[in-house]
């Protein structure tokens, strides 16, 4: 699954791609497939913890001032989500930037393994600012969103949020964007029209989808 994720990531041609992990042999694995892969310490409380000590890491100069964060279960996702990223990062400003979709699939919004994104958001727009993030479903009738968890951020703000420990809401939700927002960091989402089947790997039908000829 790591190698899946990986080749997608090399597909979007944004920059250099290092795979952060804390497992030797997952480190082998990407190696042995041409890839760069960095062992990091397997404490870290958020995959994003875990990206802004590779980043340091792999670049030591400081070349890069935007770092993105692709979690490692996003076997489907689609390469045109990454480039879309450092231009929303840019466009909009802020602190980071990442993605949601419209629920669609009947059950998703009462589904606590899926993420809602709240954000505020015109009727046309295809932008906002995200407010909160949530595995609850939003009340009242209206689009709910889908968080889809690939992440953009300042090289500044990475180590803002890296430098914060776990926030009670991140904590209370197993969610660490809701980290940089407690902290007063601003997360701008851009809506995308999620790829057929879902973007992650999320239950074992998704696995055996992957697992499939």
């Amino acid at each position: 699954m790591i190698l899946h994720v990986w080749r997608r990531a090399m597909e979007a041609d944004v920059g250099r791609v290092v795979v952060a992990c804390a497992e030797e042999e997952i480190a082998e694995i990407v190696k042995a497939a041409g890839g760069e892969a960095l062992l990091t310490k397997a404490d870290h409380p958020s995959g994003s913890d875990r990206v802004w000590e590779a980043a340091r890491i792999a670049d030591k100069s400081e070349k890069h001032d935007v770092i993105l964060n692709l979690q490692g279960d996003m076997a489907f996702f689609p390469p045109a989500y990454l480039r879309a990223l450092p231009r929303l990062l840019a466009e909009e400003g802020g602190d980071v930037a990442t993605l949601a979709t419209p629920i669609a699939e009947t059950g998703q919004a009462e589904n606590e393994n899926v993420v809602k994104a709240i954000l505020a958001l015109s009727p046309s727009a295809s932008r906002g600012r995200a407010l909160y993030f949530t595995r609850a479903k939003p009340w009242g009738e209206g689009l709910s969103l889908r968080h889809i968890g690939i992440y953009a951020f300042r090289r500044e703000s990475l180590a803002r949020f890296a430098s914060l420990p776990p926030s009670p809401l991140e904590r209370r939700e197993r969610l660490e964007q809701l980290r940089a927002l407690e902290d007063g960091m601003t997360i701008h989402a851009q809506l995308v029209q999620e790829a057929s089947g879902g973007v992650s790997i999320d239950t074992a039908d998704d696995l055996a989808k992957l697992s499939a000829p």
